[in-house]
């Protein structure tokens, strides 16, 4: 091959959450808490990923490390919410492979998806788009690059050349992950080469408060990865931990390897880690955390005991499991800030979802006084309103930007318009517009609040907050929280996984024919 390679971008990036109520629609993905642009086109790739460490910045490196024309077309990403509808896939989808087709032809494609996109009329809809792409390009060869939260399905498989997975939670490899799609990608166009490869799904779920790769037991899953990608001839390989929320078949552990040549040296791999894992399923899937009265009252003592203490200082960090913001959920639960009402507590920091509540202060205005009841207006699944009485100190657009270590690589933010209130039952309160996950600490330094200050600081997700709070807290508590991101499986009626499911049936069995 002679000249330059002509390399294509696209994707619809979603984590959907099939029991959430709010329904992702177009003009959702016409907003984004996660980009300025919640679908760009052209230069917005550029300005969105340019300097951020997402899976398209990786993408934008790798396209000057091996020397090819990267073509942006569409990437389209909004906040995880529920079922997206069919206007938005088809739409955005649409318009995707249009320009796929309109601007070839291409010497390869570089997918980037999340892996657990849902749509009302496609249940694997990062599977479909792949479709869609490979009937147009043929035999060019295409990569995928997916979140470690992937329900991977066969469709994908089948229709990609490779799938490349994050290895970390906390999402801190999106670079490079990306960097060795492109590495495959450029190796498979100039050398008229495919991989053989293998996709592996145990009949099992890893619980969301064992997703964390850096500790046991998931840590073990990926050094078994590590273990099988320095073998003879394995060329990539990943694993990706499964959505829970996804009422789909594919849910669950996928195990997938490529190998230089071989389809059997590419299964024994994948099915040497699934077997791994599956003797070690009741570790990987374990609820555990204190309920919110419990997490309250530890966080309560520890912050009493702090200033005597010889422990490392800063605040309690509470991560709301059940209202896991970058996993679908609503953000507005308010088990949590009932309990520190409750309680009692008062240096007290966090955010609700309360677009209702905003209006009523910027009628207010700012320095104003006003009593409003917060939170548990999305659903009955994510506790009652609180009454509270707080003064208004701040009125913020609500965007901010981060350039240090941030989950999955995003840089720009958009909260909408936000208020912050310091009520009189002793918490403050930064009411937020839209579902932005507390993945930054410029969510609260964008207002005048500085997190090491507080002695508890409430950050509604599980693994996504860990590299924003973790170098602040004295210690970060994972709390068994309900709601539409809730650990406990057996809480949600599942219709469409496999009929067979660790942990939902306790008797599953995984054999190998």
């Amino acid at each position: 091959m002679t000249g330059k390679l002509r390399v294509a971008t696209l994707g619809i990036h979603h984590e959907t959450n099939t029991f959430a109520s709010n329904k992702t629609t177009l003009a959702e993905f016409n907003r984004s808490g996660l980009q300025t642009y919640a679908v760009q086109r052209g230069q917005q790739y550029a300005d969105m990923h340019g300097q951020a460490q997402t899976s398209m910045a990786g993408y934008m490196q790798g396209a000057i490390q091996h020397g090819f024309e990267l073509v942006p077309l569409l990437f389209a990403a909004t906040d995880p919410a529920g079922t997206i509808s069919s206007e938005a896939f088809e739409t955005l989808g649409g318009e995707a492979v249009e320009m796929l087709l309109d601007q070839g032809p291409f010497d390869g494609v570089l997918l980037n998806q999340m892996g657990a996109a849902v749509s009302e009329e496609y249940p694997d809809m990062d599977g479909e788009l792949a479709r869609r792409v490979r009937d147009i390009v043929g035999n060019v060869p295409v990569v995928m690059t997916l979140d470690l939260h992937a329900n991977v399905s066969q469709q994908m498989a089948d229709q990609t050349d490779a799938l490349v997975v994050y290895k970390t939670n906390p999402h801190i490899d999106a670079v490079p992950r990306a960097l060795d799609a492109c590495e495959l990608l450029v190796r498979m166009a100039t050398e008229n080469w495919r991989p053989a490869k293998w996709l592996e799904q145990p009949p099992m779920v890893i619980g969301i408060f064992q997703h964390d790769t850096r500790d046991m037991p998931m840590k073990v899953v990926i050094d078994d990865l590590e273990t099988v990608l320095a073998r003879p001839g394995v060329v990539g390989g990943s694993v990706a931990q499964g959505y829970p929320w996804s009422d789909v078949y594919e849910n669950g552990l996928a195990c997938y390897v490529l190998h230089e040549d071989s389809e059997e040296a590419a299964k024994d791999g994948a099915r040497w880690i699934a077997e791994r894992a599956w003797a070690n399923r009741a570790a990987l899937h374990s609820p555990a955390g204190p309920t919110p009265a419990e997490a309250v009252e530890y966080a309560l003592e520890k912050s009493r005991n702090r200033s005597s203490s010889t422990e490392r200082k800063g605040p309690v960090v509470l991560l709301d499991v059940g209202d896991n913001i970058g996993a679908g959920s609503a953000g507005d639960s308010t088990f949590l800030l009932a309990e520190a009402v409750k309680q009692g507590a008062k240096s007290w920091l966090q955010t609700v979802r309360d677009p209702e509540a905003i209006v009523v202060c910027l009628e207010a205005g700012i320095g104003s006084t006003v009593t409003l009841e917060i939170g548990g207006k999305t659903d009955s699944l994510h506790g009652d309103r609180v009454r509270m009485t707080g003064r208004i100190t701040r009125i913020s657009d609500g965007r901010f930007e981060d350039t240090g270590p941030v989950h999955a690589g995003w840089r720009f933010f958009d909260g909408g318009t936000t208020i912050v209130l310091e009520t009189e039952e002793g918490p403050t309160v930064a009411l937020v517009t839209t579902r932005v996950g507390n993945m930054s600490r410029e969510q609260f330094y964008s207002l005048g609040y500085r997190p090491e200050e507080f002695d508890i600081v409430v950050a509604k997700g599980v693994v996504s907050p860990r590299p924003a709070y973790q170098p602040i807290a004295s210690e970060m508590i994972s709390v068994n929280t309900p709601g539409t991101t809730s650990g406990d499986m057996s809480t949600f009626e599942y219709m469409h996984v496999r009929k067979s499911l660790y942990p939902l049936d306790r008797d599953a069995k995984y054999g190998l024919l």
